[in-house]
């Protein structure tokens, strides 16, 4: 008798809820964008194996930018937050965490060139943790991070090279960073050990250096789109030559307008949290809805 075999796998990707806002007048534009994306995979007697899961990502992005008589103001707020949770599985985990407030102002005094100072903000919303097996192999996890822990600042002044809105670079050759954490994460370090590069029993850690700010974004081909932001750090105060880097690229291709897919593709590089490069990569295909 044959053995009675079902087969089931689900997978969907809806950006349920997009909106898109431009307004213009003479001296002000702004944008902005909210959607919310949920992901499902299931499986039912699936020889190659897979486990159930179900994740969502809540996004808010909004883009404010000032011109007038030389003088040139841009500020974006980024929000970003999503959750995995696997069948089985004691924990739903993060996805994706992001909490981003960025500000240029110029003064132009050539052609695409002005002096300019910035400030930025980057951080997380919710808590991160490590996760491990216990002497009876069930899971278990440990807090090590949470909102505003860590939390970076920046502040500088420069010069910036802006041919559009679109494209351009920002260079402040003196920058302060400061990196702020709650002190319950450095009570317990021991040794030589560093949270975040923060030493034991501290709450902060004030770096002097370097800041290089790159944006880009266009068009490659009909319907395909692009981003992408470069972020360059060099402490004077401690191994200059060893450069922070973070450097995200978005690709968007419009298949039709219900319908897109998005590469994400990120490194990032922090010798204060990990003396590795850190690599993020996301790919999708779904539904969408866009309000202009």
């Amino acid at each position: 008798m044959k053995k009675a075999l079902l087969i089931f796998a689900l997978t969907l990707c809806v950006n349920l809820y997009s909106q898109e806002l431009s307004v213009k007048d003479s001296l002000w534009t702004k944008s902005g964008n909210i959607a919310l994306l949920l992901n499902q995979t299931g499986y039912s007697d699936w020889v190659g194996g897979g486990t159930n899961n179900f994740s969502g990502t809540l996004k808010f992005d909004y883009e404010w930018e000032f011109e007038n008589k030389g003088w040139n103001w841009l500020t974006n707020f980024d929000l970003a937050y999503g959750l995995a949770k696997f069948k089985n599985a004691p924990f739903a985990r993060k996805i994706d965490d992001r909490i981003l407030l960025q500000s240029i102002i110029g003064k132009e005094f050539s052609k695409n060139l002005s002096f300019s100072a910035f400030f930025n903000l980057t951080s997380q919303l919710g808590r991160g943790y490590k996760y491990k097996k216990d002497s009876n192999n069930n899971e278990i996890r440990e807090l090590t991070t949470q909102i505003f822990s860590p939390a970076y600042f920046q502040l500088g002044s420069g010069f910036l090279w802006k041919k559009s809105e679109k494209l351009w670079l920002n260079y402040s050759p003196i920058a302060s960073r400061l990196i702020i954490v709650n002190k319950k994460f450095t009570e317990t370090l021991t040794g030589n050990e560093k949270y975040f590069g923060v030493d034991k029993n501290k709450s902060s850690r004030y770096e002097l250096g370097a800041n290089l700010t790159f944006h880009s974004e266009g068009t490659l081909f009909e319907n395909v789109n692009y981003r992408q932001d470069l972020k360059l750090f060099s402490n004077y105060l401690e191994d200059a030559a060893n450069i922070d880097l973070d450097y995200l690229m978005q690709i968007d291709f419009d298949i039709n307008p219900l319908l897109s897919t998005q590469l994400i593709f990120q490194m990032i590089y922090d010798d204060n949290a990990i003396s590795r490069l850190q690599v993020r990569e996301v790919f999708g295909i779904g539904a969408q809805l866009k309000l202009n």
